[in-house]
């Protein structure tokens, strides 16, 4: 019962289908945008002023300036007033951060870290102690001479008393 292989038959039809036709694109040459060499000596030619030396461009300044409005000069002078307020209001704040932090015992290596995380804001810099209190001092502040590299505190008392003190059956008074 051996199978035989039965005949597939395949037709084969071809379509002929319609392409559209693909437009073509035009090359357009852009010009190129002009140099500020360029501007200048357009420029130059327009108002009859030679805008290469400085003589040129102040006249060529005072003209722009002449060609303003009351108002717009005024607009602008405005707007100086308000970006130098923004300025020292922000330097204001700065300071008043810094001392609020330094009252509340912040550590100097910490204190660029304290007021990044309140924002400058003198009023967040308590809320952020209270959270993180390792930005707090441990030490406090000293007053007096300290040996950074003996990191002891100051004594009334000079090495040798203190020697003598620490081993009192050697030394008797």
């Amino acid at each position: 019962m051996a199978q035989e292989p039965e005949e597939v038959k395949v037709e084969e039809t071809v379509e002929e289908t319609e392409t559209p036709e693909v437009n073509k694109v035009e090359e357009t040459k852009e010009q190129p945008t002009p140099t500020k060499n360029e501007i200048l000596r357009e420029l130059s030619k327009e108002y009859g002023v030679n805008l290469f030396e400085a003589e040129g461009l102040q006249k060529y300044k005072e003209y722009v300036d002449s060609q303003k409005t009351e108002q717009d000069k005024m607009q602008e002078q405005l707007q100086e007033y308000e970006q130098e307020k923004s300025k020292w209001e922000s330097e204001r704040l700065n300071y008043e951060s810094k001392l609020k932090a330094t009252q509340l015992g912040i550590n100097e290596d910490n204190l660029a870290d304290v007021l990044k995380l309140a924002d400058n804001d003198p009023n967040k810099i308590e809320e952020i102690v209270k959270k993180y209190p390792n930005f707090r001092s441990k030490d406090g502040i000293k007053i007096g001479v300290q040996d950074p590299a003996n990191n002891k505190q100051p004594t009334d008392k000079s090495d040798v008393e203190a020697y003598m003190a620490s081993n009192p059956r050697i030394y008797k008074k």
